[in-house]
């Protein structure tokens, strides 16, 4: 069941008017929590197609028949699943909803980060560390300043999938599992 950082860039945040820039994604391994093969970054400004042509380079990836072959792994992985659907139905006369991508199995981590930030949204995805945030991403497209958006997507899945690991570490700790998860016990048991 190979897991797979997925995330996307974009010129903004309306799925029918802005377009998907990048989609990128890189194995992760389940055992291991750790990035398991290279980052793969599909770039609309490179493919003869634009916007379309990475739509349907990922869509085997993403919409393969047995959805165990590529389980997404991100942050608001939502966000992503809305852009996708409103592309996947432009460019290819389907009629999904995001209920397809969710009822999919997928890992998002949003709800964890929101509880690291002491239950806060505001501010939430300052945890991962990144060097800066998306919001120049659509700036730097509009003035074909390509290597910047490469870096922040370097950076940002530096960050998530170390951030990933170490969850996973946290979480799968053995001598933490010991002490504080035994089987058939309750969450009442351990408050």
């Amino acid at each position: 069941m190979p897991g797979f950082y997925l995330d996307i860039e974009t010129t903004g945040l309306d799925p029918d008017s802005d377009q998907i820039i990048t989609i990128q994604y890189q194995k992760i391994g389940f055992a291991s929590a750790k990035p398991e093969g290279p980052l793969t970054i599909l770039k609309s400004w490179k493919d003869p197609k634009g916007e379309q042509g990475i739509i349907e380079k990922i869509i085997p990836l993403i919409m393969a028949s047995n959805p165990f072959r590529f389980v997404p792994i991100g942050n608001n992985l939502n966000f992503e699943f809305k852009f996708l659907v409103s592309k996947i139905n432009q460019y290819k006369r389907l009629d999904l909803d995001t209920g397809y991508f969710h009822n999919r199995p997928h890992i998002d981590l949003k709800p964890v980060m929101i509880l690291l930030n002491g239950g806060r949204f505001k501010g939430y995805h300052l945890i991962l560390n990144k060097a800066s945030s998306g919001a120049s991403v659509p700036e730097w497209y509009k003035k074909n300043q390509f290597d910047n958006i490469i870096e922040y997507i370097i950076d940002e899945t530096l960050c998530f999938t170390s951030f990933y690991n170490k969850v996973y570490h946290l979480m799968f700790n053995e001598d933490l599992r010991q002490v504080v998860f035994k089987p058939n016990r309750r969450i009442d048991d351990y408050v």
